[in-house]
């Protein structure tokens, strides 16, 4: 039996495609949180050996599109002695809002109303005893919650909107949600292009002598969306000062007997800013994306991730048996023996 020597390699493919991305450091490098650093995880995109047999191949693929509508929610809140005069005094500020509204081409259909809570508000009543005080919870108006939507298509009417709610005592903005209608159709270029840069990576491994078996073969795939509203970081913009380096103030007093000039300080009354949180922007890294589309962004945007992995079985070299027929004489020789 001839004895036959397999060695594995790891080989790196270098993706035809790499976005290189830079980006100046900016505030956000003073408070890097562990949130921040477990959204720039991305997946892991090289091919591996499992073991001699088998070979993963594995693509990522990613897409930036830009929202085709958007839905901006508002919570109303308001106040009053009855059911009646609150629904009435919100009803008011609604109808201004849309009449405002429609003024900068929103259309009367795109926006809703949506019911959400009337609950009465109490109020603690003492009342006075000869010897003691009872405190007593009697109602003393209604509080209504009403969700104002508002669906436009561009996205810089949100400034506009945002101003009109402000001028009718409308200043809380829940969210904005993101709309995409041709969710398939990008699954599909992704996947197309995923399949492309695969078939592409398994002939550069049949010019390096592997033999791949193109009969068995497993294939996954997994998709995911990520909407801008899950992508926003929060951090703080501030770099503290050291109070020893402000510089003190010096009042000379008297010469003392011994010609001395003595001298008092103190410290100037130092007043600390308030450190003020803000959010930011923070898409998905592209660092192990082997594919990506519309790489370039201005404003949030939705992004389309799709992973595609493909398992080969190795073909080995068959191994030849030579099979020797050995005779051992009386006298103790071995003989080869032609056997055909």
């Amino acid at each position: 039996m001839k004895k036959i020597i397999i060695i594995t390699s790891v080989f790196l493919l270098i993706s035809p495609f790499k976005l290189v991305k830079g980006q100046a450091a900016g505030n956000v490098k003073y408070n890097e949180t562990i949130r921040y650093q477990k959204q720039n995880k991305s997946p892991i995109t090289d091919a591996v050996f499992t073991n001699d047999a088998v070979m993963i191949f594995e693509v990522n693929a990613l897409k930036n599109v830009k929202a085709d509508s958007y839905v901006a929610i508002f919570n109303i809140t308001q106040l009053g002695e009855t059911a009646e005069s609150v629904d009435s005094i919100l009803n008011i500020r609604y109808n201004k809002f849309v009449s405002e509204a429609i003024k900068e081409s929103i259309v009367a259909d795109d926006i809703f109303l949506d019911m959400i809570s009337l609950v009465p508000v109490y109020e603690y009543e003492v009342e006075k005893k000869l010897f003691s005080k009872t405190y007593n919870e009697v109602p003393k108006g209604f509080e209504l919650q009403k969700n104002l939507h508002i669906r436009f298509t561009k996205g810089k009417i949100l400034d506009k909107i945002v101003t009109i709610a402000a001028k009718n005592e409308i200043y809380d903005l829940v969210k904005v949600e993101y709309i995409a209608k041709e969710v398939e159709s990008v699954y599909d270029e992704l996947r197309d292009k995923s399949v492309k840069l695969l078939t592409k990576k398994l002939t550069s491994f049949n010019k390096l002598g592997i033999k791949l078996d193109t009969v068995y073969h497993i294939i996954s795939e997994k998709s995911t969306i990520t909407y801008p509203i899950s992508r926003y970081s929060s951090y703080q913009a501030f770099s503290r000062s050291s109070i020893d380096a402000i510089e003190k103030k010096r009042i000379k007093s008297k010469k003392s007997d011994k010609n001395e000039t003595l001298v008092t300080s103190y410290p100037q009354t130092v007043k600390q800013v308030r450190e003020s949180n803000t959010l930011y922007y923070n898409q998905i890294p592209y660092d192990n994306y082997d594919i990506v589309i519309n790489p370039e962004i201005l404003e949030p945007e939705i992004q389309f991730s799709y992973n595609l992995k493909i398992k080969y079985i190795i073909k080995k070299p068959d191994k030849k048996i030579e099979k020797h027929f050995l005779h051992l004489t009386p006298e103790g020789n071995l003989k080869t023996l032609d056997v055909k």
